[in-house]
């Protein structure tokens, strides 16, 4: 089969909608690359569980087709698939997940119709499981979910080689079924942008919660207040809507602006505000927030952690620091010292990111996979 022929059915993650993409800013972001594939393939699905508010936002997908159903047991959400766009998935020729949580039906789909069949991960769903809870039975669900979509699937994506390595070695994956194709960046619209002026002193995008280490974030921050100065810091996305995080700014009376969320492909404007993009994390994946700063061309400053090192190098591409909040905040005091230093870093940022993040050359790494599947 070419592949012009070829019908791609994307599979949401469980429970995910366009309706959540979009109230959290991130709808234009996440359908770019499906909207570039659309034009190379003969058709693209998506199937999303947000039932049919979903349908709303056809306008904003161009080519790409909307299977919308409401998330139940998988059981009960398989036969609504089946009764409502069964033509769609039985023609598809491929089927193709968004993260391994959500992974369930299309392997199911894959057992019944004998289709092809994509794993797609931004990160590992098992190992981030482990981190995030320590419930021995929600700990087994998730490996079990990520060996077996990983074990069937005729290609499994991961964001790295960190986790192709870990995928091939934990699960003993045949190595050609493993292919890393990492987060795409939007080049064109995350940029440098010279004219606009510097209002903040760091940036952070994002949601809160543990993982994010934004209480050592804020706690650096008080550490470097003087009389004289308070480092001003710009929040972004979910976190400003986290109770601790107000309380806390209040009680050691932080100069930070709380911007709550903004779409996507507005964010550039808002960041290239900042001297400094800070992510504090103690994990992450492969960070979209982190890449598209960089794109931007503004100074990095991450945690010396997995997710975060494999792009940053240190007084490289960016800034690395430890998580606790006395390393964060001797980080911040160095680099907005030396303007020389944000320059540099900045500069080195973008063309990493135009190196290897860049739209176009993620778009033809999925298309070779898409062709490699096809001719297995």
């Amino acid at each position: 089969m070419r592949i012009t022929d070829t019908t791609l059915t994307l599979f949401f993650t469980r429970n995910m909608s366009l309706k959540e993409w979009s109230d959290i800013g991130i709808i234009e972001r996440e359908l770019l690359i499906y909207k570039k594939l659309s034009m190379h393939l003969k058709k693209v699905n998506i199937v999303t569980y947000g039932g049919r508010k979903d349908k709303f936002y056809s306008r904003k997908l161009g080519a790409i087709n909307v299977l919308p159903v409401t998330w139940h047991t998988r059981t009960t959400t398989i036969l609504h698939l089946l009764m409502k766009y069964y033509p769609e998935i039985k023609n598809s020729s491929i089927l193709k997940t968004n993260q391994i949580s959500g992974s369930e039906i299309p392997l199911w789909f894959k057992k019944k119709f004998g289709k092809k069949l994509i794993v797609r991960c931004g990160y590992l769903y098992a190992q981030f499981t482990f981190k995030l809870t320590k419930d021995e039975a929600t700990r087994k669900k998730a490996y079990r979910l990520e060996r077996d979509a990983f074990s069937f699937a005729d290609v499994g994506i991961v964001s790295s080689l960190r986790d192709r390595e870990y995928v091939l070695a934990e699960y003993r994956i045949k190595p050609e079924k493993i292919k890393v194709i990492p987060n795409y960046v939007a080049t064109d619209i995350f940029r440098p942008i010279p004219s606009i002026q510097k209002n903040y002193d760091l940036v952070y995008v994002g949601r809160g919660g543990a993982q994010k280490n934004l209480e050592n974030l804020l706690k650096a921050i008080k550490y470097l207040k003087t009389e004289k100065h308070i480092p001003s810091l710009l929040m972004i996305g979910n976190c400003c809507y986290d109770s601790k995080i107000k309380r806390m700014i209040d009680k050691y009376e932080l100069d930070v602006a709380l911007n709550g969320i903004i779409p996507n492909f507005k964010l550039p404007q808002i960041i290239n505000q900042a001297r400094i993009f800070v992510l504090p994390s103690y994990f992450e994946g492969h960070p979209k927030a982190l890449l598209e700063a960089m794109s931007c061309g503004i100074p990095c400053l991450g945690t010396n952690v997995t997710g975060i090192k494999n792009d940053i190098e240190h007084l490289v591409t960016g800034y690395l620091s430890e998580t606790d909040f006395k390393s964060i905040a001797d980080s911040i005091g160095t680099l907005l010292s030396d303007e020389s230093l944000q320059f540099k870093l900045g500069r080195r940022a973008r063309n990493y990111i135009l190196k290897n993040y860049s739209l176009d050359k993620i778009l033809q790494m999925e298309l070779e996979v898409i062709g490699e599947v096809l001719a297995s």
